[in-house]
């Protein structure tokens, strides 16, 4: 009898399993038979793509697509990225070019409010200075290895470009000088060069309303690290397309070049330096240096704060020819980015800098000739009583706050916008434009 109960027994856990109870994988199971098991002719997907996509059933992007609410990845080999960064108190550019080699353009830093208007909220927070959040900004998105800028062009001398001195920022005492805006972003993130409007030739080439002090304290800076051999500096080299030259593999990419095309209230023009301001009184924004980068197809213009003075930006645009993308000329101010030049340009992307809540800065009256063009408007900060006193207005713009990054695909034929959530320092994309297929 006992010798049948033994036999019984595994039969009868036999027949129950043979009648549909669930198999049981024991641990000891998970890495047995890899590879080896037989997948069905048409597997079902984890997601499977919805055959009538709706915005509420949307079509999932393809693999290798960036996605709203991930972080931006890194730059690589090939690609050109053009970073505009947001804080609401300055202005500054990170431009990787296709190799890697790095350029800063102007790091912007104040305080201070006026009497007459009101600052944009501080990005990410009142308690992080500007020039900490470039630091960490580009230190995040330098190509692997390296732990220097390349190269620091500034455009012109204004405290929102250069750094203004304000009581609280503290002296380098070696130096004695401040550490404020460009300086200060030196002790945080060195960089190898400087190229500015006038190096060397600083009193022969001043301007009104220049901002005297911290142009001095910039030069003081200049004397102490250049002096140490720690820095070199130079003067921008008006028609020179090799100044800011790639340092690392350029041979790779013969398409690329940068074009120095206007500064100190000259433009190049026919293969001269042609003086607009001749005999004429010269103002700091109109003796802005400005550039285009060129990269296959794709071309970027950027000349700090020159505006439609003696139709100076018409010119330049002249000389510029179509681009793709452009920054807004003195934060897309009444006497900048004039239609005449605008329809020269004729960008398809344009990206605005602000630190006032002004109406115009940027000047929403231009938004509808801008956009009407089909070009796209970027702005890193708009204040937020004007979004709620002109909705409508501010609707035509693509982004009213954050970090702008374009990135250009490898031999510039078509290119991305990423606008990035600056309210920390996550990176997150908040919203995708593109892509931009290049003329």
């Amino acid at each position: 009898m006992r010798r049948l109960i033994y036999w019984l027994l595994p039969l009868t856990i036999l027949l129950s399993v043979s009648c549909g109870e669930p198999d049981v994988k024991m641990p000891w199971e998970d890495d047995l038979g890899k590879g080896e098991q037989q997948q069905p002719d048409n597997p079902t997907p984890d997601n499977p793509t919805p055959d009538n996509p709706t915005p509420d059933n949307p079509t999932p992007p393809t693999e290798g697509v960036y996605k709203v609410g991930e972080v931006l990845p890194l730059w690589s080999e090939g690609e050109l990225d053009i970073h505009t960064i947001s804080t609401g108190r300055g202005e500054c550019l990170l431009i990787i070019m296709p190799d890697g080699t790095t350029m800063v353009v102007d790091a912007g830093e104040f305080s201070r409010e006026t009497s007459e208007y009101k600052n944009v909220a501080q990005r990410p927070n009142a308690q992080t200075r500007p020039t900490q959040v470039y630091a960490d900004y580009i230190k995040h998105f330098l190509p692997s290895g390296r732990t220097m800028i390349d190269y620091f062009h500034l455009s012109h001398f204004h405290m929102d470009h250069m750094g203004n001195l304000e009581k609280e920022y503290s002296k380098f005492a070696e130096g004695n000088y401040t550490l404020a805006g460009i300086t200060a972003l030196y002790h945080l993130l060195p960089f190898r060069e400087v190229i500015d409007r006038a190096y060397g030739k600083y009193d022969a080439l001043k301007v009104n309303s220049m901002s005297e002090a911290a142009l001095k304290n910039y030069r003081v800076f200049l004397d102490y690290q250049v002096g140490k051999g720690n820095l070199r500096a130079s003067q921008f080299q008006l028609g020179a397309v090799n100044q800011f030259a790639m340092r690392y593999n350029a041979k790779d990419y013969p398409n690329f070049k940068i074009e120095n095309v206007c500064a100190n209230c000259n433009i190049w023009e026919n293969n001269k330096a042609v003086d607009i301001y001749a005999g004429k009184s010269k103002a700091e924004n109109a003796a802005s240096c400005g550039f285009v980068i060129r990269y296959g197809d794709f071309d970027f213009h950027s000349a700090g704060d020159i505006g439609d003075y003696e139709d100076l930006e018409y010119r330049v645009a002249k000389v510029v020819g179509q681009v793709e993308a452009a920054k807004a000329h003195h934060h897309l101010s009444p006497h900048s980015n004039c239609k005449k030049a605008m329809d020269v340009l004729k960008p398809q992307t344009l990206v605005a800098t602000s630190f006032y809540v002004r109406e115009i800065q940027p000047d929403k009256s231009k938004f509808d000739y801008i956009t009407a063009g089909g070009c796209d408007l970027f702005c890193t900060s708009v204040g937020e009583p004007l979004l709620l006193q002109y909705p409508t207005d501010y609707a035509k713009c693509n982004a009213t706050s954050g970090h702008i990054v374009i990135r250009v695909a490898p031999n510039g034929s078509e290119y991305m916008v990423y606008t990035l959530d600056d309210s920390d320092n996550l990176y997150k994309i908040k919203h995708i434009d593109g892509p931009y297929k290049c003329k």
